[in-house]
C-alpha cells in the first residue's frame, strides 16, 4: 500500500506532460501531488530545508541554465535528459537520496519502478498467487 503521506512536485513546462505524470501517480496511489511549470515555481516550493518535498519529478529543460540555490527534495527524477554525466553545479552533500536520470519521459513502468524504490511495497504485497498455480496445486501428483 502506497504512503499517502508522501509530497510529490512535479515540474513541466508542458501542462499535459504534467497532467499525464499525475495521473499515473493517482493510479499508483499518490495524490499530495503539486505540478509547477516553472524552476522559479520550484525554487520557491522547495526554499524552505525544513519542509523538503519528498520526490521531485521535473524536465530536464527546466534546470538546464538556472543557477542558484538548488531544489530541496528527498528524492529526484530528471528525465527528457540528453546528458547523461553529473552536473558539475551540483553539490554532491546536497544530493536527495535517490536521484534518477531518464532519457525520455516517464511511462507507468518507470515510475512505478522509481516510485517503488522509494515506497517499497510491503512483503507480502509481492506474494501473490498466480491463478495457475493455484489449481496445480490443487492437482494430486501421479504416484504420490
Amino acid at each position: 500500500m502506497p504512503n499517502k503521506a508522501l509530497t510529490i512536485l512535479i515540474a513541466d513546462e508542458q501542462h499535459l506532460q504534467r497532467l499525464q505524470i499525475e495521473k499515473m501517480l493517482n493510479q499508483l496511489g499518490y495524490y499530495r501531488i503539486v505540478p509547477v511549470q516553472t524552476f522559479e515555481e520550484v525554487q520557491l516550493l522547495t526554499a524552505i530545508p525544513a519542509q523538503p518535498f519528498d520526490v521531485l519529478i521535473i524536465n530536464a529543460a527546466l534546470a538546464v541554465h538556472t543557477c542558484g540555490p538548488q531544489p530541496q527534495a528527498h528524492h529526484v527524477l530528471i528525465y527528457d535528459h540528453r546528458e547523461l554525466s553529473p552536473n558539475p553545479d551540483t553539490h554532491a552533500d546536497a544530493m536527495p537520496g535517490v536521484r534518477v536520470r531518464l532519457p525520455g519521459v516517464p511511462d507507468n513502468v518507470n515510475l512505478e519502478h522509481f516510485m517503488d524504490i522509494i515506497d517499497p511495497p510491503a512483503a507480502t504485497t509481492g506474494l501473490r498467487v498466480l491463478p495457475w498455480l493455484r489449481e496445480l496445486s490443487r492437482t494430486p501428483m501421479p504416484g504420490v
